[in-house]
Formats: structure tokens, sequence, C-alpha cells
């Protein structure tokens, strides 16, 4: 097969680099410590003790406050969700147990702001709410704790009938003490949920693992399924920091003893290998399909496929080891990650440009030129989403290779013959499973 090589072409084959080389430490004004994150577009925001409710795009700021805005506390706001609709849920632990901002579209104009409002033994049974979910219909989960372990809150439901008001609110409380065995929930101590891809609710607990609730109708026990997942069936710990449903519908699940994969196709749990930490505290996607797992070392970027890409840590520029949050705009790529100082408990904001968005024109080749002294002897080709096609060309148009549609995209520099090509330059014809295209350059020196 022959492909047809252009001056134009050529041109168009320009090799691409990440946007950014290095982490940068971004300020935040007041330096409060930053529980959680979330993402809306280009906006990252973060739930804080001190400063309220935070959003920033990179450029502007807004501080949600109880001076400036209709956030009810400043301290102690545990968790943040941005629904499908834009509004932005803060969880906290107190009376005022969870604050709802619908900004109008306008992030960073607060003259339109509206805030709603969900109260400790008005709407919720218990005033601790350490995590948050939606499910397809725009339903809302409360993972709540228990301080007296008295089966209170383990999570609470509440369905909007009407989003604009909070008067036709149907809201249900779970524990054991609900349902009929009291044997369905594993803890009263919620710290993470998900609701995946079938709209099963997913439940970390802080020290017995997790469970799978198929709950169907909410009203009704009768045709509810439990499962339960502890280290006895393939989890690293029993303790979950948190669970994401990937982009394929895999379920990741960070724990205090590592990061476990779970495949509904195979049910079968993986273990992730090769991670800066023990620990993996926050888990988020890029636009290529790609894991990002922040540890109490550091952050990794993953593979589709769960091998480890690259790692980042204080000589990348990030401002300290541990990571606690972390989340990435799937759109550009940009990965939000916030450190702590272990010693000061001083969190930082740290940014990073991959480069690995979902728009196309973010391939790259590295090293290029590869010259025969590296130690893999590979080549690889970033950017390009599981199945992809990668084909490489000499200039006379002739294909030489072609590579495996999976993660990592590595080149031996062999033709199909398995004998070495000659030094010279090939082009890199990328193909996504959406379509999009790109030539690459990739220049081999012997």
């Amino acid at each position: 097969m022959r492909f047809l090589i252009t001056a134009a072409l050529l041109v168009a084959a320009a090799s691409y680099g990440f946007a950014g080389t290095a982490w940068n430490v971004v300020p935040i004004e007041g330096d409060p410590v930053v529980f959680d994150m979330g993402i809306e577009g280009a906006t990252v925001w973060m739930s804080t003790n001190g400063r309220g409710l935070v959003g920033y795009d990179g450029t502007n700021w807004v501080f949600h406050t109880t001076d400036n805005s209709g956030i009810r506390s400043n301290n102690w706001n545990y968790t943040v969700m941005v629904d499908a609709a834009g509004d932005k849920w803060v969880g906290r632990d107190g009376t005022n147990t969870v604050d709802r901002l619908d900004d109008a579209g306008t992030v960073f104009d607060q003259a339109d702001d509206s805030w709603s409002y969900y109260t400790h033994q008005i709407e919720l049974v218990n005033q601790r709410v350490f995590s948050m979910a939606e499910d397809s219909g725009g339903n809302k989960w409360f993972g709540m704790r228990d301080e007296n372990h008295n089966r209170e809150g383990t999570v609470e439901y509440l369905i909007e009938n009407d989003p604009t008001t909070t008067e036709d609110d149907v809201w249900y409380h779970y524990d054991n003490a609900w349902t009929p065995d009291s044997t369905s929930f594993s803890d009263d101590d919620v710290r993470a949920l998900a609701v995946d891809a079938g709209d099963r609710l997913w439940i970390g607990y802080y020290a017995t693992g997790l469970d799978v609730w198929d709950y169907k109708d909410p009203s009704v026990y009768a045709d509810d399924t439990w499962t339960h997942y502890s280290t006895a069936d393939g989890l690293p710990s029993d303790l979950v920091h948190v669970i994401r449903v990937g982009p394929d519908g895999r379920m990741w699940v960070g724990t205090l003893g590592g990061l476990a994969v779970f495949d509904p196709a195979k049910g079968e749990w993986t273990t992730v290998a090769g991670l800066p930490g023990v620990q993996a505290r926050a888990v988020d996607f890029d636009g290529q399909g790609h894991v990002w797992v922040g540890t109490e070392n550091g952050v990794a970027m993953l593979y589709a496929n769960g091998s480890v890409a690259f790692t980042y840590g204080v000589a990348d520029g990030i401002a300290d080891d541990q990571i606690n949050e972390l989340a990435v705009d799937r759109s550009s790529g940009r990965v939000w990650a916030i450190s702590i100082d272990e010693s000061t408990q001083a969190t930082s904001l740290n940014v990073f440009d991959s480069g690995f968005g979902g728009q196309a024109g973010r391939f790259y080749v590295y090293p290029n030129p590869w010259t025969e002294d590296r130690a893999d002897g590979l080549v690889t080709v970033f950017g390009a989403p599981e199945g992809s096609t990668i084909e490489i060309f000499d200039l006379t148009g002739q294909k030489v290779r072609e590579l495996p549609r999976t993660e990592p995209y590595v080149w031996d520099t062999l033709n199909f013959d398995l004998r070495e090509v000659p030094s010279g330059v090939y082009i890199v014809r990328v193909e996504t499973p959406r379509g999009e295209v790109a030539l690459l350059k990739a220049a081999i020196v012997r």
C-alpha cells in the first residue's frame, strides 16, 4: 500500500507536543484548605474550608462566601458537584448541610445567582455530607457519615420534579433500619458515590469496601439487588477514597492501598501497578481516555488499559507530592490538582496543560528525532485514543508498519519484515475511532 505524500501534507505533518512542559502553582486568595473539586467547562470549582465555594478558569476568579453571596457557610465545605444542568452543589458538615447554586450560566457574574438550601432535620436526616452523585434522570444522591454510628444518614436521595423550585421535591432516606433484613449497607460512613451506566449506585465506605446497589424503584425494596466488594474480592483496601465511571463504563476505585478497576463485562477486578504512591486519592479522565490519578507521592497518567505512561512530582513543578484532589477538563486536557504540605497542612492548586483534550491535533511523536542510542529503542505516538489506527509510511508513500490498535502506541523502528528502517523522515498517519486524522513526522537517525 502506498500513501500519496505531497508538500502540503509534509507541512501539515508537524509534530505536536505538550501544551505545557511543567506544572504551575496558582495561589488561592486567603489560602483556604481545598477538600474537593468539580469541573464545569473550562472552570474548576473548589469546595473549601475558609473561602466557601471558589471558581477559577485559569484567568478569572469567583468566591462565593457568606459576605458576598448566598452560600451559608465559608467553612468545612467537604464536597462539590456540578450537575448536568450546570448547578453547583456544596455539601458540608453542619446544620446548613447542602447548598445549591444556579448562576444562570454567567459564572463570574454573581448578580443573577440564585440559591436553594437543604437543611439537617428538615430535608436531610444527617448533617455530614462527604460525597454526591447524579443519576441519568438528574436526581441526586448524597453520601453521609453518621458520627454516632447509629445507622442514621447512610445515603439520601433527592428527586427533583421541578429543578426551579424545592416545593415539590421528594426525599428518601436509606440506612439498614430501612431495609427488612437490616443487611443492605455495609457501613454508615460513606466516603464515595458514583452512578454507573446502568444507574446502579456504587457506595464506597471508610472501612468496609463498597456496595453496588441496583435499586430500580427507589421506593420499593423488594426488587433491589446488593453486591458487596472488599479486599476478599480484589480491592486493594477496604478504605475507599473515590469511585469514578470511566468513558468505557469500567469502574475505577481509588483506595488507601491502591487503584482497582472493575470490568463489568468480565465481572473482574484488576489492580493497577506502577503508581508513584500506594494510595489512590483522586481519579479523573482526559479527552483522550487517559486516566489521571493523584497519590500521596505525586500524579500518574495512565493509558486506557491501565499501564502507567507518566508520573509527576515536585521535580515537575508540583508544590507538594501529596495529592488530595484532582480534576481534568476533558475538552482541553487541563489538569487541576490539589497538593498538601504535610507539615503545615497548607493546600496548593497545581495546574498542568497536558494537551490531551477531546479535540484533534494534539497528537505527537516522542522521541523525535529517534537516535540509535535510545535504551528502549522505541518511538511512541501520544494523544491517540484507544482503538486508533496508526500507520507509518516512508517519503515515497510506501507503508512500512502498522501498529496494534491499543495503547501504548510504540514503534520499534522496524518494518513489516522486522528489519531496521534506514535513517530518514517517516510519516505517521493517525486516525481515531471518531474519524479524526492527523499526519506527524518522525525522524529516524541511525
